[in-house]
């Protein structure tokens, strides 16, 4: 952990590196049905969902924008990281190895991940139909379950990689199977 604490500037840059990490890769695609312009997003098996819907009154250009937003925020984090290891070589200072949210660019952030899960409808609906989570489906409940269910204490604990990491792979790919299926 940092000696000293992160700037809001820091802090609000580490949360976007988390949170666009969190998506993992992204391949959205713009498309229109009779409903109207929306974004399609491919499931970890291939499998095409419906992202995102825009108003009757979206452009061509603010459809193509959000479509775009994850390779541009990662453009964008890409060339801050260039930008922050020339300042400290400028400054005769170390150059960090590190991306700005503090992990090595190849570690994939199983933590983050695991948490967006237990925020969402789909997943709590399949931690109960699947492993008996209890109702009301809450965000804690569903943590609670998949901490047991993968044994251990923290989520923090899957980016240690080994079993844990291994369990919420097989947990996730099964979640992923289960909404192929149309639960």
């Amino acid at each position: 952990m940092n000696a000293h604490a992160l700037s809001p500037d820091a802090a609000k840059l580490k949360g976007i590196k988390v949170a666009i990490d969190a998506l993992g890769p992204c391949d959205w695609t713009r498309a229109h049905d009779e409903n109207g312009a929306l974004i399609e997003a491919r499931g970890d098996y291939g499998e095409r969902y419906v992202l995102a819907r825009f108003g009757d009154h979206a452009s061509v250009d603010e459809v193509a924008f959000v479509c775009g937003a994850p390779d541009t925020v990662r453009f964008l984090l890409r060339l801050l990281t260039r930008a922050f290891s020339e300042i400290h070589e400028l400054r005769g200072e170390p150059v960090r190895q590190n991306n700005p949210a503090g992990q090595p660019a190849a570690t994939k952030n199983f933590a983050t991940e695991c948490a967006l899960k237990c925020q969402d409808a789909r997943f709590k609906v399949y931690l109960e139909e699947r492993h008996g989570l209890e109702r009301p489906l809450t965000d804690d409940r569903a943590a609670q379950k998949v901490r047991s269910l993968l044994g251990v204490q923290s989520r923090k604990e899957l980016n240690d990689g080994g079993d844990a990491a291994e369990r919420w792979k097989a947990l996730r790919a099964d979640f992923a199977a289960w909404l192929k299926a149309g639960k």
